[in-house]
C-alpha cells in the first residue's frame, strides 16, 4: 500500500506523515512519536515477554493525535472522521499506538476512498455528455437545448468540468455525490453553455 503525503515539503519537516506511520507499524508491534530536534519522528517498538514496551515513550507525545493528523493529511476529511470513529482513536498522550490499528486505519480509509471513487464513476458514467447519457439527455431537454446542437468538443468540456465538481467533492469530503447532485451540476454546466450561445435552441 502506498499511500501519498500531501504535506508540503516545510510541513513534512516538523509533522510525521502517514508513510512513515505505516513504515513504523511494519518495523514493529506498536509506534510512537518522538520529538528529533524540531521535526517529531515515528518509531516501531517491540514488547517484552511482559508486554512492557522496550522504548521509552515520551510522555507529552500523543502518537494517536498525530496519525490521525497524518490521517488527514492523506485522506478527505469524512474519511478522517470515520475511521476515527469507527476505531475510536482519542487523545492519548504518552501511549504508544498499537501496529495493528495502524494498518487497520489506513487499509479502511483506502477501502473507503477506492468505494467513493467507485460510486462517483458510476455516476459520472450516468451523466456524461460524451457518452451520450440518459442523464444528459435528460438535462438537455430539461434544459431546453437541442441534444444535437451541442458539438463534440462542447460535450467534452461539459465532461470535464464536471470531472472537476467530482474531484473538489473528493477533496472536501463530499463524496460519494449524489445523483442529483451531479444532474443538478450539469444542468448548470448546460445552462452555462446556453448563456455563451445566446442563439442555440
Amino acid at each position: 500500500m502506498n499511500v501519498s503525503n500531501r504535506l508540503s515539503p516545510a510541513d513534512a519537516i516538523a509533522r510525521p506523515s502517514l508513510d512513515a506511520f505505516q513504515q513504523a507499524a511494519q518495523e514493529g508491534d506498536w509506534v510512537h512519536v518522538s520529538r528529533d530536534g524540531a521535526q517529531w519522528k515515528v518509531l516501531g517498538t517491540g514488547t517484552t515477554p511482559s508486554q512492557r514496551s522496550v522504548a521509552w515513550i515520551e510522555p507529552g507525545a500523543d502518537s494517536t493525535s498525530a496519525f490521525v493528523g497524518a490521517l488527514g493529511q492523506s485522506f478527505s476529511q469524512g474519511i478522517q472522521a470515520s475511521v476515527v470513529r469507527e476505531l475510536g482513536l482519542g487523545p492519548a498522550p504518552g501511549k504508544p499506538l498499537s501496529s495493528r490499528t495502524v494498518m487497520q486505519a489506513i487499509d479502511m480509509a483506502q477501502t473507503s476512498r477506492q468505494t467513493m471513487q467507485g460510486v462517483d464513476f458510476l455516476t459520472q458514467l450516468t451523466v456524461s455528455a460524451v457518452g451520450h447519457s440518459a442523464g444528459f439527455k435528460e438535462a438537455c431537454r430539461s434544459s431546453g437545448i437541442s441534444e444535437d446542437a451541442v458539438t463534440p468538443q462542447q460535450r467534452e468540456s461539459i465532461d470535464a468540468a464536471m470531472q472537476q465538481r467530482f474531484d473538489l467533492a473528493a477533496r472536501e469530503g463530499r463524496s460519494p455525490v449524489a445523483l442529483q447532485t451531479a444532474r443538478d451540476w450539469l444542468r448548470d454546466e448546460l445552462q452555462a453553455l446556453q448563456l455563451s450561445r445566446p442563439h442555440a435552441n
